[in-house]
């Protein structure tokens, strides 16, 4: 009959929604839009067929006719879902056509963008999940992430879905098959990442296939995901994997079966990345041997020779935060290997760069974290070290509570996890936060005492300066008939500042005229002879006898009854910018023009004349060497 489910409208109808799924499912989402719009026409087509039928009444009962409507309207509803479907897919593939367009500013920036384009792709993969291009962007994705673990995962698990259709396309089938002369698997089983999806002990995130299941699964990745497959399994150290691989993919590709069923691929890549791997491990091996030898350095060098495999040959820059690491469970290794060298050197500050650059690649590497932490409280960063310390006793704590949690995190170790982490290595760990905290607590009581001693030597030495300063105003002030500058100064501002100027002792004049005509006086006239009869040298000698035993009792008082070191609240080991520092300091504090405490001015003119001292290098090496003098 015209409406029945067997044939006619409602029967193509049936049959193009379920062609509609599987071209969405393949990928091919203009085909699976028209699919579905067909469905939908055909099945509004049956449903107008049974309206006229019934009200015909032509030989169908009231159940079977709403038995039809019913189906007939389920396929409808289903052709609507799948649009939804397909629309779903065209917004996630417009939006990560939109970031990959987008270039970002910065390194982060590039990542956000990356991040943002995966969380599209995945959407797009939700919905078709046999599409092998956008498998390809996903691969593609996760490695400028360097998220070299996803990436395998990924791929193996790709492969193994691809097992599944082993012995599918055969007889009129076999121009589909996407891997033609492909050997039907014995290693790779199509449930191994099926069973058990509940297993913590053995979360379906970190199963890895054994070598000779990668064996099955490289021949069965489309092309476009073969390189970066087999840089992945180096990265994370699983080198019997990758040189098996590689081995396969030459023995697979040099078939004269195979050749042309691929495009003809070349394979220059798997040369290289076999020079990479070779070198990798014999690197890696003379590092870890040097290290055990005790060769520390050398050790550090081989490990940074690794570490420039993935660099294009540029040198390793010692400054591990301003390299660019491929990532990986390898570099992240590596450096961690070379925390451990540059510790052994005592070059704890390289070794926290190092330990930083590991964590960076994986935040949860437990052994980077204790290292750091070791570094920080060998330097005596105490609150790094107690944070570090905090940070990996709370990961162990929290993956001991609840396992399941710490397994599907994305930011958890897959090679060491907090899982992992041994009671023993638990108890030291704890030890050690203990005695960081000790030591802080102690570093932190010395601090004070220190600065309490300093502040009561500072006060010290201003009270009995201050003491000093007063007793030495008070015995000018007692001194009745004393002619000196403070005694002139008072006299002056008695004075009210008239012109007559009853202190100046040169009666108005100069004092060099002065001088001048106290020195011509003195000269003998013209013609006469001196008074004594001595030579000339020996006149010139003892004129500079005598005016050494003039200049000498000021200079030794200067040196012997003042230190200047002392006035300034200085030792005599202070550098220049410390003395020029404390001289404007207390040349600020006791400024006549700013303190009019008794005694102020006079210990201002200290302070001044300890700085024209100390502050000269001729004149702070005199005095060194008479303070030195006047000690013996």
């Amino acid at each position: 009959a015209a409406g029945s489910l067997e044939s006619g409208p409602a029967f193509r109808s049936k049959i193009l929604c379920r062609m509609a799924r599987a071209l969405l499912k393949a990928g091919s989402i203009w085909d699976a839009d028209k699919a579905f719009n067909s469905s939908i026409m055909s099945a509004k087509e049956a449903l107008a067929i049974v309206g006229v039928q019934s009200d015909a009444g032509a030989g169908t009962t009231m159940d079977e006719t709403r038995s039809m409507e019913k189906i007939l309207n389920q396929s409808i509803t289903d052709a609507t879902l799948g649009l939804s479907d397909v629309k779903r897919y065209r917004d996630a593939a417009e939006s990560a056509k939109a970031v990959e367009s987008s270039k970002g500013v910065s390194v982060a920036a590039d990542r956000r963008n990356n991040v943002q384009l995966l969380m599209f792709i995945n959407s797009a993969l939700s919905v078709s999940p046999g599409s092998m291009e956008l498998h390809e962007r996903k691969v593609n994705a996760l490695a400028s992430l360097k998220r070299w673990a996803e990436l395998g995962n990924h791929c193996e698990r790709l492969a193994a879905e691809m097992v599944k259709i082993d012995g599918l396309f055969k007889g009129d089938l076999a121009g589909l098959n996407p891997f033609p002369d492909v050997r039907p698997a014995t290693s790779l089983k199509p449930d191994f990442f099926e069973r058990n999806p509940d297993d913590v002990s053995d979360p379906v995130s970190l199963r890895i296939l054994s070598p000779k299941a990668v064996c099955d699964a490289v021949i069965r990745l489309p092309n476009g995901i073969l390189p970066l497959y087999l840089r992945s399994l180096r990265l994370e150290e699983r080198y019997t994997e990758a040189a098996k691989a590689g081995a396969s993919i030459e023995t697979h590709m040099s078939n004269s079966k195979h050749k042309g069923s691929r495009g003809n691929v070349p394979m220059v890549w798997l040369a290289n990345e076999r020079d990479k791997l070779r070198r990798t491990m014999s690197w890696k091996e003379k590092g870890d041997t040097l290290f055990r030898n005790g060769d520390y350095e050398r050790a550090a060098e081989k490990y940074a020779l690794c570490l420039t495999i993935d660099n294009d040959g540029s040198s390793y820059n010692h400054n591990a935060l301003e390299n660019e690491d491929a990532g990986g469970r390898l570099h992240a290794v590596l450096h961690c290997n070379r925390a451990a060298c540059l510790m052994a050197l005592k070059k704890y500050r390289e070794a926290v760069k190092e330990c930083t650059a590991a964590l960076r690649i994986h935040t949860h590497y437990m052994k980077a974290m204790l290292r750091r932490g070791r570094c920080f409280a060998r330097i005596r960063q105490y609150q790094e070290a107690i944070a570090e310390y905090e940070r990996y006793i709370q990961l162990v704590h929290e993956a001991r509570r609840s396992p399941q949690n710490a397994a599907n995190s994305n930011a958890a170790c897959t090679f060491d996890r907090p899982i992992d982490i041994t009671e023993a290595e638990y108890s030291k760990a704890k030890q050690e936060l203990a005695d960081v905290r000790k030591s802080m607590r102690q570093a932190a009581a010395h601090d004070q005492a220190q600065r309490k001693k300093q502040r009561e030597q500072q006060f010290n030495f201003n009270k009995n300066f201050k003491a000093a300063a007063n007793d030495a105003a008070r015995r000018r002030q007692e001194a009745p008939g004393r002619d000196n500058a403070y005694t002139r100064k008072k006299q002056w501002d008695a004075g009210g500042g008239n012109n007559q100027r009853p202190w100046d002792t040169f009666g108005g004049a100069s004092p060099k005229k002065t001088s001048s005509r106290n020195k011509s006086a003195k000269e003998p006239p013209a013609g006469s002879k001196p008074a004594h009869s001595g030579s000339g040298a020996s006149g010139k000698s003892r004129g500079k006898s005598s005016h050494h035993q003039q200049q000498q009792p000021t200079i030794a008082k200067t040196a012997v009854g003042a230190d200047h070191y002392q006035v300034l609240g200085l030792t005599h080991t202070a550098s220049s910018a410390e003395i020029k520092k404390a001289y404007h300091k207390m040349a600020l504090k006791y400024h006549p023009d700013k303190n009019s405490e008794e005694g102020a001015a006079d210990i201002f003119r200290r302070v001044k004349l300890a700085y024209e001292v100390l502050g000269n290098d001729q004149t702070r090496i005199s005095f060194d060497a008479q303070r030195r003098g006047g000690r013996r």
